[in-house]
């Protein structure tokens, strides 16, 4: 099983998902600061010998044996809106969670077509916020979340260039013919070959997407377990030589990373977290991606009450989803294998 940290995790957490590119507002401090959408090639988070003192109020991580921080990413970038873009979906959620207890990790993530709280829950954080997705995530997962980091795509491929790039094993060889271009103005075929890969920010953003691919990596949610091994491979390229972030300052890297991404974590939040860095071997991390065991397409309009692709749970409650997780995190249940194939209908619709 794939070895890691909780420390990496939250600095996968500072990596992944939506919106950053209005106003961050730090938990507790009750000041407000501008975040900078296009990144500064001359940041650096290298502060010498700057001291990092104790967490002057407790984390919120430390009320519960059990850290859960949710990783949002949305389907937007600077491109996108100067060419008139309005809205956007959180086409790319991750559920990290962390059994301090137990020592086992779960990524979980759930199909942007679930249907939740009367909307596909892809829309719920532009239409309802952090408060609206945070309850829905909760309901499905059963799971108390209190962290989240959202970042876009030019965030996202921020954070891999300065990570100096980010070695990805790649499951299973595929030709996507149908993958829009960088203005979104027509398509292009792109291919990844099975094996280790050195990915840049926009190739790695690329395997992130990708969701009309060959071989059996047609759907969302086969593109939701190529993100688990993008995650993957942040953490096992974190000490890389051409990552600016190390060595480690963790109030430096947390400064400059929450100029790209918003976030709820504060600097003592960073702080706890970076502590359990000595421990980061014992950690075992599972792979969770919800499929046709959970969840199922009803039809669509007269045939059922929705008009548009959605998925709906088997459980209305999502017990089975619920008793999944606490089985995995408390290791009961064996880990589900890279090799298990995801069979269920996908929506054609971008």
């Amino acid at each position: 099983m794939f070895k890691k940290t909780l420390i990496i995790l939250f600095l996968i957490a500072l990596s992944l998902a939506s919106g950053a590119y209005y106003i961050y507002t730090k938990t507790g401090s009750g000041q407000g600061k501008v975040v900078h959408l296009i990144p500064n090639p001359s940041e650096s988070v290298f502060a010498g010998s700057k001291p990092i003192e104790s967490p002057s109020l407790p984390s919120i991580f430390q009320k519960s044996p059990i850290i859960n921080i949710l990783l949002i990413g949305t389907d937007t970038s600077l491109e996108r809106r100067n060419n008139g873009q309005y809205g956007y979906n959180t086409d790319a959620t991750v559920l990290v969670s962390i059994d301090t207890g137990t020592k086992n990790v779960l990524l979980t993530s759930v199909p942007r077509d679930l249907w939740v709280n009367g909307n596909k829950i892809n829309a719920l954080f532009v239409t309802y916020g952090w408060p609206g997705l945070k309850k829905a995530y909760e309901d499905i997962t059963g799971l108390s979340i209190d962290g989240y980091v959202a970042a876009d795509f030019d965030a996202f491929q921020w954070f891999i260039t300065q990570m100096g790039g980010v070695d990805v094993d790649i499951k299973t060889s595929f030709t996507d013919i149908s993958f829009p271009n960088q203005y979104d103005t027509d398509v292009m075929q792109v291919s990844f070959e099975q094996g280790s890969e050195i990915m840049t920010g926009e190739r790695a953003l690329t395997y992130a997407r990708s969701r009309k691919g060959s071989n059996g990596e047609g759907s969302d949610l086969m593109r939701a377990k190529r993100q688990h091994l993008i995650l993957q491979g942040i953490a096992s390229s974190f000490e890389n030589p051409g990552n600016t972030f190390w060595p480690m300052d963790i109030t430096g890297f947390y400064e400059t990373v929450t100029k790209h991404m918003e976030t709820n974590l504060t600097l003592d939040d960073a702080v706890y977290l970076w502590d359990f860095y000595r421990f980061k071997d014992d950690y075992n991390i599972q792979s969770f991606v919800l499929d046709d065991t959970f969840i199922y397409h009803p039809g669509m309009y007269p045939d059922s009450p929705y008009t548009a692709w959605v998925f709906i749970p088997r459980d209305a409650d999502y017990s089975d989803i619920h008793d999944a997780i606490k089985n995995k995190l408390s290791g009961t249940e064996p880990a589900v294998t890279d090799g298990e194939e995801i069979q269920i209908e996908q929506a054609t619709t971008e």
